[in-house]
């Protein structure tokens, strides 16, 4: 029997949450219901880095997710390896407190000195102002995708970007939650925060 997750109308992370539950009960198909692409992606990654499959179809303003356990369900992020888990948080488009200019010439100096950096980290994380380093014109936007081509996961938060009107701005990363933003930090060996 398929399970149903009417998650539509709810607020990052509650989509992924409630998907979360359903799997957590046992259920071996589930059918989530969402309103908006990003808690359909966010609801899909997920189940992906649960090993499950997932089908969209979209129809009348919503999107149902058919997501059926696979083979073997891994969750990478609850069982973390030993090494390459350094992950950097950046709440702000600046660093330091002071002068903004100077900040600004600080954090790009920051993001192109880390994308040198042997080994890169796992992840980046983008919060608050932060995600402003990831949209069109942002600071950040050269250094981030370097490290996007090094392999690093750059998570730049919705809520955030909807507060600042910059969701359509994107540039770099994947727009995430907080559910992923947790679980990243949680699931570090190491972490840097600006």
């Amino acid at each position: 029997m398929r399970e149903l997750v009417d998650a539509r109308g709810l607020a990052c992370p509650t989509p992924v949450v409630r998907t979360r539950e359903a799997l957590k009960g046992g259920a071996a198909e589930i059918e989530v219901l969402v309103d908006n692409p990003t808690a359909r992606d966010n609801v899909c990654r997920f189940a992906a880095s649960q090993g499950c499959r997932s089908e969209v179809f979209e129809e009348e303003g919503m999107f149902r997710i058919a997501i059926t356990r696979g083979e073997e369900e891994a969750d990478a992020a609850s069982s973390p390896e030993t090494s390459a888990r350094t992950v950097v948080v950046l709440s702000a488009d600046v660093m330091g407190r002071g002068d903004e200019g100077l900040g600004k010439i600080l954090i790009k100096a920051f993001l192109n000195t880390l994308a040198e950096s042997d080994p890169p980290p796992w992840r980046v994380v983008l919060f608050n102002r932060g995600v402003l380093l990831a949209v069109d014109g942002g600071e950040g936007v050269e250094a981030l995708s370097n490290l996007e081509r090094m392999g690093v996961e750059v998570l730049v938060c919705g809520t955030c970007l909807d507060y600042f009107k910059a969701k359509e701005r994107v540039a770099v990363g994947t727009v995430s939650n907080m559910y992923d933003i947790l679980t990243t930090m949680l699931s570090a060996t190491n972490s840097v925060t600006i």
